[in-house]
């Protein structure tokens, strides 16, 4: 695998730990309102004045300003668009040799031109580039990942000055380009036959994790070890046969369906399934690389067409807490201290949580649930406006009031104890309680795959083209009833663990 990074810029040896999956930076967008604008203009002419005193470069004209500038602005974007919505977190950058970054989505700057104008913001001290290290492969070679790109203070502080720096705008400030997304519609479908699925290869549409590691000193999971393809997973698991071959079966019809219709609104891209350790930990479907579906803002979702027609998306209300409350429901001694809301009632306004701000109830039951430890206080990565408007412990206090249940969860209420106990033989009595916490919240997407997928399936045979959102569909708005009862056909089945039925939100733009 080549090195194409050393020779355009140099590189920073930082702390980005090399577990963390950055996502793509975005080239696909441009400045769209009169701040963002100013804000590309200032740095182009820092660039031009950059470029044209060294006498060794050639000197920008007209035609040369006009191509740097919509260059400029698509790096910009995806900086501002990237990191600012994620708190100020690094993005990823591109590496040459994959083509289907550089091609398949359209991007507004090639490979070439996107590292020499990243050298320049660079040496003008607006983007720091942060070599990362290396991740270890099962069979004990290594992969390098790219490095991360974040923008500086400076940056961030022109951007303020600007005023590009607020979350609720990004979306408006920087546009994602439609012209883009046809280019990526046009290129996934560029293969024989138009079936773009084909030209994949299966075993990368599933892929497996790892058991997590639990650091001494801040709890958090760490893995450094790569994820595993279907087939290895297949010679370690020969008993999962039937099962990896449904999965890759489903993903693949998935894959034919989403890349095959007419979407505008986002970039397309293949989508692939990220299993866990065990075939009852995690299994969600995701895409791949940046202005998906997926990774755009709900107000930019609204934009999106399949087929000519304007989407809704159908989701499960609060799916964490709802499958949770189901599952416990059916063990003798928590079941008397569960409390499941009505239909129709919003289970984060439920009782006393109703004198609290929604998005913190949401945000502490979400987090405390799938990272498998009851928050005492807001990580790093808690939202500014949640971790000022209350205290995490008045948060912690109310919900386990209303819901006592989520405080007796231990290895009695995992469907396969056996798997967790055997990883947390060596482990510390706190990191071994992390881990089956960490067990029942991957557990819980399980179930809400289980839903989420068992509806796809009946959609894909009835025809109808749907964007999966972990626990939401976006169908066009003419598949909303269908898609509702493909849920509750789902949940209707005898294999359904939960069966008790859940509540539904559509959104419509």
């Amino acid at each position: 695998m080549p090195n194409t990074i050393a020779k355009h810029t140099d590189t920073k040896e930082v702390s980005i730990s090399s577990f963390d999956w950055l996502p793509y930076i975005s080239l696909n967008r441009q400045p769209n309102s009169k701040q963002s604008r100013e804000l590309v203009s200032y740095i182009v002419g820092k660039l031009i004045n950059h470029r044209n005193s060294n006498p060794n470069r050639r000197k920008i004209g007209p035609i040369a300003t006009e191509r740097l500038k919509r260059q400029t602005a698509a790096i910009i974007a995806g900086l501002c668009y990237g990191c600012i919505q994620r708190h100020q977190k690094a993005v990823m950058a591109p590496k040459a040799f994959e083509g289907d970054f550089w091609k398949s989505t359209g991007n507004l700057i090639g490979n070439r031109a996107f590292w020499a104008n990243i050298t320049d913001l660079e040496a003008l001290g607006l983007v720091e580039v942060l070599k990362r290290k290396h991740i270890k492969r099962n069979d004990g070679s290594f992969i390098s990942l790219s490095p991360a790109l974040i923008p500086t203070p400076l940056l961030y502080s022109l951007a303020e000055k600007y005023g590009c720096n607020r979350r609720e705008t990004l979306a408006t400030d920087w546009i994602l380009c439609p012209s883009s997304c046809d280019a990526s519609a046009q290129a996934l479908r560029a293969t024989e036959g138009h079936q773009a699925a084909q030209s994949i290869d299966p075993c990368s549409l599933l892929t497996f994790g790892h058991w997590p590691n639990f650091s001494r000193f801040n709890g958090r999971a760490k893995n450094n070890s790569s994820p595993i393809d279907a087939y290895t997973a297949l010679k370690e698991n020969p008993a999962w046969d039937t099962a990896i071959t449904e999965k890759i079966a489903l993903i693949e019809r998935l894959n034919r369906a989403v890349l095959g219709a007419d979407i505008h609104g986002c970039i397309q891209s293949p989508l692939y399934m990220r299993q866990g350790p065990k075939l009852w930990l995690g299994g969600r479907i995701y895409t791949k690389g940046p202005d998906t579906f997926q990774t755009i803002t709900k107000e930019e979702r609204k934009n999106i067409t399949i087929n000519g027609q304007p989407v809704a998306e159908v989701d499960i209300q609060a799916a964490a807490l709802s499958f949770a409350l189901r599952w416990l429901s059916r063990f003798p001694d928590i079941g008397s201290s569960v409390v499941i809301p009505p239909l129709g009632t919003d289970p984060y306004q439920f009782k006393e949580l109703s004198t609290l701000p929604r998005d913190t109830v949401k945000h502490w039951i979400t987090v405390s649930l799938l990272r498998g430890k009851l928050l005492a206080q807001w990580t790093d990565e808690t939202p500014p406006a949640i971790r000022q408007s209350v205290r995490c412990s008045l948060v912690r206090k109310a919900v386990l009031s209303v819901y006592p249940c989520l405080g007796c969860i231990g290895t009695e209420v995992l469907p396969c104890p056996s798997d967790v106990l055997k990883q947390a033989d060596s482990m510390e009595e706190n990191q071994r309680q992390r881990l089956i916490g960490w067990a029942f919240g991957q557990f819980l997407i399980r179930l809400e795959c289980e839903i989420i997928q068992g509806a796809i399936d009946k959609l894909l045979s009835a025809g109808i083209a749907t964007l999966p959102l972990h626990d939401a569909l976006i169908v066009p708005q003419s598949a909303i009833e269908a898609t509702k009862e493909a849920i509750r056909a789902t949940q209707a089945d005898p294999c359904c663990p939960t069966p008790q039925p859940l509540s539904l939100a559509v959104s419509i733009p």
